[in-house]
């Protein structure tokens, strides 16, 4: 063998001894998260949803009603990373919105849970379960009862342990309008000027977001009422009354259960849709809906009760997210779906943003 060759190959083995070399000292890949869990979908490093099909529900009156789809599900490990939701931001506004109560992380055991992951925050998402968004983190206290959003999406009038109060999304600022015990009860004018509240189940007032001022008022109240064309509609225990104007005087009054007695009548939780027109109410043994504009009131046999109530009573929601139930009352269809990844929460959840898209819950109903 010539000296040529000999040296063509000792000079390729120097060359392969010195790749496996560089090979050995090269660091393995980092795989991001994404690549790593392909089926979540990450919104921030800590933070992602996963595509989790609704559930099928059975019916007491044997009809399948249930819609098969992919809803998202979202897991939150750290709070201050989620977008929150921004007034600015119209693309949150292309449909009616759920505003609900929940503490993102509630094992302790969890390697990320804090007190701030533990405490209880108010969140919003669309009806069609997207655009999940943190809405109010400083909350001192565990919400309770119904929180009511201004008719201009600004204000959340909200109960925080014994408090009553208002959070400014555009400021940022938080009012605190009464500390005494009593269920939350509010009303906001159609102009977002003006909220009305009960401190306790009899002292109604009235609280300006000019002046930051609480007065007195007589202004007759629930947990369940609407201002619209200028009168406001509540719902009672027995019955739906519409007032005129700012006043307790009594336009029209529908009530249900006239058959039956006291106790089977009362209503323990209503609803009742942006415009007054359609409401419901359920007690232990029966579900009734009154049509305001035709004056009726009919018992149903059978059927969900939407404690949340759409536009033209159209579409209707369940009471809480940790199972989010929302019926079409036209179409006659429901979808069911877990959109919580984590904890749970059983307060009850608010509609708002009520007239986008003329009402709808989904982008594809017609």
């Amino acid at each position: 063998m010539n000296k040529w060759l000999i040296g063509l190959i000792l000079a390729a083995q120097l060359v392969g001894c010195g790749a496996e070399s560089d090979q050995e000292n090269t660091p393995p890949r980092q795989y991001t998260k994404q690549e790593l869990y392909p089926d979540r979908h990450y919104v921030t490093e800590n933070n992602w949803y996963e595509m989790v099909d609704s559930e099928k529900n059975h019916f007491t009156d044997g009809k399948d009603r249930s819609q098969i789809q992919p809803f998202p599900k979202y897991y939150i490990y750290r709070a201050k990373e989620w977008p929150r939701e921004d007034l600015n931001d119209v693309s949150s506004y292309d449909l009616p919105r759920v505003q609900f109560y929940w503490a993102n992380m509630g094992d302790k055991n969890d390697p990320m849970y804090s007190a701030y992951e533990g405490q209880t925050k108010i969140w919003s998402m669309k009806t069609d379960g997207t655009d999940l968004r943190l809405v109010l983190d400083n909350m001192t206290s565990d919400g309770y009862g119904k929180m009511v959003r201004s008719p201009d999406n600004r204000y959340l009038a909200y109960g925080n342990g014994r408090e009553k109060r208002v959070y400014d999304l555009k400021t940022g600022q938080t009012y605190s309008l009464a500390d005494n015990y009593g269920v939350p009860r509010f009303a906001w004018t159609e102009d977002s000027k003006t909220l009305y509240f009960t401190d306790t189940k009899d002292l109604i007032y009235k609280w300006d977001i000019e002046t930051k001022q609480v007065v007195p008022s007589d202004l007759p109240m629930t947990d369940t009422n609407v201002f619209y064309q200028g009168n406001l509609y509540s719902v009672k225990h027995f019955g739906v009354i519409k007032y005129a104007g700012l006043s307790n005087q009594k336009m029209k009054q529908v009530s249900w259960g006239k058959e039956l007695s006291v106790a089977d009548a009362r209503s323990l939780d209503r609803s009742i849709s942006p415009t007054g027109k359609y409401a419901w109410a359920i007690n232990r043994t029966h579900l009734f809906k009154v049509d305001m504009e035709k004056g009726t009131a009919q018992m149903i046999k059978s059927g969900m009760m939407p404690y949340i109530l759409g536009l033209n009573g159209r579409f209707g929601g369940s009471k809480h997210m940790t199972t989010f139930a929302v019926r079409d009352y036209q179409t006659d269809k429901e979808w069911e779906w877990r959109p919580l990844g984590m904890n749970r929460t059983i307060e009850h959840n608010s509609l708002y943003n009520a007239f986008a898209n003329n009402g709808l819950w989904f982008k594809e109903a017609k």
